[in-house]
C-alpha cells in the first residue's frame, strides 16, 4: 500500500523512498492512511496546549495524499499548471479548526519539499504551487510565505491552534509573522520574561514598529 507505507516510513523514521509518478491509490490503501493518521493524530494530540481540534479524515486524506503527490512531482522536473493543479488540487471543504490540525499533521513535512524544490528549480510551478499553498496553510508554514487574507482566522480563533502557531512562531523566531499587528501581542504575551532566553533580538528588531 503505496500511501500507508509512505507514511508509516514518513513518521517512523523521517526518510521515504519514492520513484514513478503520481497515480490513483485503492480504497484499501486510503483506508489504512487514514486510520494511520487518526492514530497520529491522537498522539500528537497529548502534546497540544489546552485540547486539540477533532480528527477530519477527509482533510487528512487530502492532505496526505497532496503530500505524496508533492514528493513524486518534486522529482519531476518538466511538469505543467494543468499537471501540477490535476495532482495538487485545492481542499474542496470549508476550512474549520479541525481541517487546519488534520491537515497540518502531514503538512507539516511540506516546507522541507518546498526548500528541495526551490533548490532543483527556484521558478518551476511546482514551487509557485508550493508558495500559494503556504499562504493558504499558514499553521503548517510558519517560517516561510505570509498568510493570505482569512487563512489564520481558524488558527486564532481556537485556543489550542492559536497558543501552538505562537509557538511555531518563537521557535522559528519568524520576524516577518511576529511583527505583523495581530500577532505581535500574541506573541509578546507567549514570551512573557523569557525573551532573552527564547529570542534574544526580539526586542530589537519590534521596536520601529512598535
Amino acid at each position: 500500500m503505496r500511501l500507508t507505507g509512505f507514511l508509516q516510513d514518513l513518521f517512523m523514521t523521517g526518510a521515504v523512498s519514492l520513484a514513478g509518478e503520481p497515480a490513483p491509490f485503492e480504497a484499501e490503501d486510503l483506508h489504512a492512511a487514514v486510520n494511520l493518521l487518526r492514530v497520529y493524530h491522537a498522539e500528537d494530540a497529548l502534546d497540544m496546549p489546552h485540547t486539540a481540534p477533532a480528527f477530519d479524515a477527509p482533510a487528512a486524506q487530502w492532505a496526505a495524499t497532496y503530500l505524496y503527490c508533492t514528493a513524486l512531482l518534486a522529482l519531476v522536473r518538466t511538469l505543467d499548471e494543468q499537471v501540477i493543479a490535476h495532482y495538487l488540487p485545492d481542499f474542496p471543504g470549508n476550512v474549520t479548526a479541525e481541517v487546519v490540525y488534520s491537515v497540518d499533521l502531514p503538512f507539516r513535512y511540506l516546507p522541507d519539499l518546498l526548500h528541495l524544490a526551490k533548490g532543483l528549480a527556484p521558478g518551476d510551478v511546482l514551487v509557485t504551487r508550493l508558495q500559494a499553498t503556504a499562504r493558504q496553510w499558514p499553521f503548517s508554514f510558519v517560517g516561510h510565505e505570509l498568510a493570505e487574507p482569512g487563512a489564520e482566522t481558524p488558527i486564532l480563533a481556537h485556543p489550542a491552534l492559536r497558543q501552538a502557531y505562537v509557538d511555531r512562531i518563537i521557535a522559528a523566531q519568524d520576524r516577518p509573522r511576529a511583527q505583523q499587528p495581530h500577532l505581535l501581542p500574541l506573541v509578546q504575551t507567549a514570551l512573557g520574561g523569557h525573551v532573552t532566553i527564547l529570542w534574544p533580538d526580539f526586542e530589537l528588531f519590534i521596536l520601529p514598529s512598535s
